[in-house]
């Protein structure tokens, strides 16, 4: 265990050298900023519709904006750059060949894209009550600041969100191990996303990973698809089955690097 704790920090220190850590800034501050200036320029326009519960329609316009492409986008590019280092620097080999198992190697690249995608949902949140406070020192209109923040909701919703981007992680985490350049499992990734924004009106959507994170926050997007959480679920189980499956074809592969 204290092997793997050591070999992860070192994972994290190599994304040091790509735009990882930029990105991950940058996903988690951008909605939030263009609210911000969206609230601060337009108090007529926003002001009365938020009157009554500021923060959880703050929140829930935040993550509307997010949720459909910005995130998904974010977890497939900041995917390919954390497994894309050893590609570019052509060392996959070398660390195959040092003394750890494949499991070590496997998955401590795979917690380091869910300790960004963590950092990012943080970062979001932390913007948005942030960007609610600093709304109401430029505008009075608003109620920010004489209103309690819902951290239930504020969790729940966050939460729900992480799980429904699950299933994209480990379907991107393989593709990017398998393909070995930054472009293909991007594109490949992209491709899958926007396919699932026009389906959304399919009523077998349900199936479709790369579309639950829309499912979570646009429930109206798709009249077929009954309300709930069960595409949530199916998240899981995509997040499981391609995981396990992934790190088959690791162990199984003749060549590797």
């Amino acid at each position: 265990m204290a092997s793997f704790i050591i070999n992860t920090k070192a994972e994290l220190l190599k994304c040091r050298k790509t735009a990882a850590y930029w990105m991950t800034l940058g996903s988690g501050v951008f909605i939030p900023l263009i609210m911000f200036i969206s609230f601060v320029a337009k108090p007529g326009i926003f002001a009365r519709e938020m009157a009554s519960d500021p923060w959880n329609m703050y929140f829930q316009r935040s993550w509307q904006s997010a949720a459909a492409f910005l995130m998904p986008m974010y977890v497939i590019l900041v995917t390919s750059l954390v497994v894309q280092v050893e590609y570019r620097n052509n060392t996959w080999k070398q660390v195959y060949a040092s003394p750890r198992s494949y499991g070590d190697i496997y998955f401590s690249k795979f917690i380091i894209v869910h300790l960004m995608i963590l950092a990012s949902f943080l970062i979001f949140d932390t913007s948005i009550i942030l960007g609610g406070y600093l709304t109401n020192v430029f505008r009075s209109e608003y109620n920010f600041t004489s209103t309690p923040i819902p951290w239930d909701i504020f969790l729940s919703k966050t939460s729900r969100l992480y799980i429904s981007i699950l299933g994209i992680t480990s379907i991107q985490y393989w593709l990017s191990l398998r393909l070995r350049n930054y472009i293909a499992p991007v594109g490949i990734g992209l491709a899958l996303l926007i396919t699932g924004l026009i389906i959304m009106n399919w009523e077998k959507v349900i199936y479709y990973p790369y579309a639950y994170t829309a499912l979570t926050y646009f429930k109206n997007l798709n009249s077929k698809v009954a309300a709930g959480n069960k595409h949530e679920w199916y998240s899981l189980i995509w997040f499981a089955v391609v995981l396990v499956l992934g790190f088959w074809d690791t162990v199984k592969r003749r060549e590797r690097g």
